[in-house]
């Protein structure tokens, strides 16, 4: 790296740090103007961020790219991540940009304009969800609430709160618990609960049901 991309990089992070006073940003991280990011967030080394929001301590790992996409509270996307992949048309002559996208950074289009896509469809990932290692997500999808997704999965399809779910493509392998404790978890919307709350509730954390029965008790 020249002296002259090395300060450019340098003031660039600088700015993007102070634009985020209360997110962790690591080096050579990229995002947009339309980019938000919560309190306590994290985004490791080359993360890339277009148009997408990531809420309160959620993490992104290491060389993961998101597009369009909505990242709830307390979520864990790991290495290697693609969210919001966009799609080409198959009923156009051609499947290249260059037939339906003059916008798209390309030397020449035999178009004008976008005549296939005039704006890319949000991704919801809920509340604490995991994505594994490798995980590619279409433009659309959305995550329930408590989702596992496993490591090199393709989610072309939304999937339900508290599942786990993988392969290529995505399907659902079962729920992480029984379907009145899934129920109830989703009916507390715990990660809307206030720092202090959380505190006093860690005790609980490793029993879903005793965690829930103290919910319900404060209320």
């Amino acid at each position: 790296m020249t002296a002259l991309k090395f300060l450019r990089s340098y003031l660039y992070e600088y700015r993007l740090r102070h634009r985020f006073r209360h997110a962790v940003i690591h080096n050579q991280v990229i995002v947009d103007a339309s980019s938000k990011l919560g309190d306590k967030s994290v985004l490791f080394d080359k993360v890339r961020l277009i148009d997408s929001v990531i809420d309160s301590y959620s993490y992104i790992q290491e060389n993961s790219s998101l597009n369009a996409v909505d990242v709830g509270p307390y979520c864990s996307i790991a290495t290697d991540v693609s969210i919001g992949l966009v799609n080409h048309p198959t009923h156009f002559v051609g499947t290249s940009p260059v037939f339906y996208d003059s916008t798209q950074p390309l030397p020449n289009a035999f178009v004008r304009g976008n005549l296939y896509q005039k704006q890319l469809p949000r991704t919801v990932i809920e509340a604490d969800v995991w994505v594994g290692e490798g995980v590619k997500i279409c433009a659309g999808v959305r995550i329930g609430v408590g989702s596992v997704i496993g490591a090199g999965s393709i989610v072309t399809r939304d999937i339900p709160p508290y599942s786990i779910a993988a392969g290529v493509p995505c399907h659902v392998i079962r729920r992480r618990f029984d379907d009145e404790l899934c129920n109830r978890l989703l009916a507390s919307s715990w990660w809307d609960l206030d720092e202090e709350t959380l505190l006093e509730l860690s005790p609980y954390f490793s029993n879903p049901a005793a965690f829930l029965d103290a919910i319900e008790q404060r209320a």
